[in-house]
């Protein structure tokens, strides 16, 4: 949803905070990692590192045999309204494609109920993008998406492997549909606990190395790498270009005003809720949004239609 009240109202919070000292600024550069949003956004903006998304790609299609795609050409990484980041707890995702195929990756690290439904869109959206209706359908890309979760999935509850593929299957068959030209994976960081690299088959071992990447705070790459025994390349490379993206004190300056802002923010709708409610009413908010911020500050459905009716004054 976009709102220039809010993030007029949001900045100027931000712009109010003092600066952070440099001890507060090496601190929190440790406590940072590639499922922080600016982390992620910023490590793979601007088109960069298209072969580290190559390879994290293939090294999940390996565990299944699948075929490997070519070299992913281009990406754009997508930004985060701020009321998507507030209410839906949203980091940056990415797009991508390559000779036949379309990619997509997200990366979520807090719970958000319904999060299956959303991966399954996410695989929607990316089939439909950039090929046109009355096309021939024969050309389609193939299409697939990785979604690296801090949490578990209800739905994947029984499943105990961290790494799990979803495919399409004709129902009484089980048999897939179309299986080698769309798939959704769903990697829950969480389940690696479960597991150690050396009791894993060969064919997980690049994955496991990229997501010890993935779950690991700046502070402690480099002792991961030398834990796990890190040697995949890509694994490697993925995390020299975190550590490269957060080592400016001018990013992590931006990040603590930025996640500070957020907290002030939050005060701030506490106390203005009825206001930020009008403002999403009048923006043609989603509905499911505006029932999130109804919950959220307490606002009764008798009182929701009198702002409604507010809101069309």
């Amino acid at each position: 949803m976009k709102n220039n009240r809010a993030m007029e109202i949001f900045m100027q919070i931000t712009n109010q905070l003092p600066p952070p000292t440099s001890a507060e600024i090496a601190a929190a550069r440790g406590e940072l990692s590639i499922m922080n949003d600016r982390v992620f956004t910023t490590t793979f903006a601007d088109n960069k590192h298209n072969d580290i998304i190559t390879g994290t790609i293939n090294a999940v299609r390996k565990i299944h045999a699948a075929p490997l795609i070519p070299p992913i050409e281009h990406t754009q990484v997508q930004t985060a309204d701020i009321f998507d980041v507030l209410m839906r707890g949203m980091i940056g995702d990415l797009t991508g494609a390559g000779d036949s195929v379309s990619i997509a990756v997200e990366a979520q690290a807090q719970k958000q109920d319904g999060y299956a439904v959303r991966g399954i869109i996410t695989t929607s959206n990316a089939m439909r993008k950039d090929f046109k209706i009355g096309e021939d359908y024969t050309q389609a890309p193939t299409v697939i998406t990785l979604h690296f979760l801090g949490f578990k999935l209800p739905e994947l509850a029984v499943r105990k492997m961290f790494c799990s593929r979803i495919v399409n299957a004709e129902f009484e068959s089980g048999k897939p549909f179309l299986a080698d030209k769309y798939s959704t994976y769903f990697i829950e960081l969480p389940k690696m606990a479960n597991f150690k690299k050396a009791d894993l088959p060969p064919e997980y071992h690049d994955l496991w190395d990229l997501c010890c990447i993935f779950r690991s705070r700046v502070k402690k790459i480099k002792e991961e790498i030398k834990m796990q025994e890190i040697i995949n390349p890509i694994a490697l490379k993925l995390g020299n270009a975190v550590q490269e993206t957060v080592t400016p004190d001018s990013f992590v300056e931006a990040e603590l005003k930025y996640r500070r802002g957020f907290d002030k923010f939050q005060d701030y709708m506490t106390s203005q809720k009825e206001e930020l409610v009008l403002i999403a009413l009048k923006s043609n908010a989603q509905k499911s949004l505006v029932e999130t911020m109804c919950k959220a500050a307490g606002i009764t459905k008798s009182r929701l239609a009198e702002l409604q009716k507010l809101a069309q004054a």
